[in-house]
């Protein structure tokens, strides 16, 4: 048990990366977090504020602070009260989980260990896609559906959005131990799995992944950033020129896709696959919830209750779409101008973060950039609320914080 808690061993390490392990397969994850939470919830008992309030877990808790506030404020009159509550109650898992993370991997050894095993992980994942894209199957069996899905399996379509925002983690441990071949090899792969999922929120994820962490790279490196930026934007087009050609179910959502060149309410609502009508209806619901929201998680019962006669997203039960497709109409439909204030906040702190890690702190540096891509919010999003996204999402943001500039305060233990 003592393992646990020794930022030297491997235990700690392990067990944060038994979560990225067990991702593919449903809420097994939730596993290695409950274990995570309950050994947070004993340092903060022996700690106290040193667990909570000192280095960058002053920052992971005020950030935890602007998000977990608001989901508590909107669970009196939410329209689905049950489920509301029970986010608002088993949501501080997470806090918990992430102060653990930030007390055990603050070595330089335990980022080491995580970084490498994180990064062939993903590798793995991107192997397994790839050989579904071109035999059929993947390693365990799953056939190629309509969408790439490698071994998240049937109806399971988070590959291409968890490896667009993970992707920085494999072109990181290739650049560092790898030659640039390699590195050229990797950045492709990812790519083309990201490709073939054919989720379009992902494409967007990935194509600000790799601008970021470019930048990051060739600053690195002593280069100007335009040199190889140039040269990922003809790599790119001469791939997705190719994946065209070859793979229907790629080609059919690029031509969705060109619907918006038509400059019109249909052309934009058939690119953006009939999103315009759901996010019509998530500012009528912000309109009628204008303090707290609907709820967080009730948007499906929000939805129906403000849809429009024969809309199309409204279910037999009564129900309609379960999330608003959009961080900013999400969280202001579900937790209303508190939360948007929530978020607000969060964004100031996170991005200020952002100035106080060292790049060559790789995965605390990589961590952020796979957190702020997904949540960038000039994009279409999935449920920020929902329990993979959040875990994830709150996963990386820990780890961003496990080398804080200001975490030298833990040193001494």
């Amino acid at each position: 048990m003592s393992a646990l808690f020794n930022p030297g061993s491997w235990a700690p390490v392990v067990l944060a990366w038994s979560f990225l392990l067990l991702l593919p397969f449903g809420r097994s994850s939730e596993l290695p977090m409950f274990i995570m939470a309950i050994l947070g919830g004993v340092l903060i008992w022996k700690h106290g504020k040193e667990a909570t309030w000192q280095g960058g877990a002053r920052t992971f808790s005020l950030l935890f602070l602007c998000i977990w506030i608001p989901i508590a404020l909107s669970v009196p009159d939410s329209l689905w009260f049950k489920k509301s509550l029970s986010t608002a109650l088993t949501y501080p898992r997470i806090y918990l989980a992430g102060i653990y993370l930030i007390w055990v991997l603050r070595e330089n050894l335990a980022h080491q260990r995580l970084l490498k095993l994180s990064a062939w992980l993903l590798l793995f994942w991107v192997v397994d896609a790839l050989i579904q894209a071109v035999v059929g199957y993947d390693l365990l069996g799953y056939a190629y559906p309509e969408r790439l899905n490698g071994l998240f399996g049937p109806h399971n379509w988070k590959l291409g959005l968890t490896l667009a925002m993970l992707s920085p983690i494999v072109w990181e441990y290739v650049s560092r131990h790898g030659e640039k071949w390699q590195l050229a090899l990797a950045w492709l792969g990812t790519a083309a799995v990201v490709l073939l999922a054919s989720n379009r929120q992902s494409w967007i994820i990935f194509a600000l992944a790799t601008l970021l962490w470019v930048w990051a790279y060739a600053r690195r490196l002593g280069l100007h950033p335009a040199r190889l930026f140039l040269s990922l934007m003809l790599v790119t087009g001469l791939a997705g020129v190719g994946a065209y050609q070859v793979n229907p179910k790629f080609s059919q959502r690029i031509d969705q896709s060109m619907a918006v060149l038509d400059f019109s309410y249909e052309g934009l609502d058939r690119a953006s696959s009939v999103r315009m009508h759901l996010w019509s209806n998530a500012l009528t619901v912000m309109e009628n919830h204008p303090f707290n929201g609907a709820g967080v998680r009730s948007y499906r019962y929000a939805y129906a209750q403000y849809a429009e006669v024969d809309d199309p997203y409204v279910n037999p039960d009564g129900t309609g779409m379960a999330y608003a497709h959009q961080l900013l109409l999400e969280v202001g439909s579900e937790a209303g101008v508190f939360g948007l204030a929530g978020l607000l906040a969060f964004f100031v702190l996170f991005i200020r973060a952002r100035w106080k890690l060292k790049l060559e702190d790789s995965i605390s540096w990589l961590a952020w950039l796979g957190a702020f891509v997904w949540l960038f919010p000039l994009n279409a999003h999935t449920a920020i609320y929902s329990a993979y996204w959040s875990l994830l999402l709150w996963w990386l943001i820990a780890i961003s914080f496990t080398r804080h500039r200001t975490a030298e305060v833990f040193i001494k233990h």
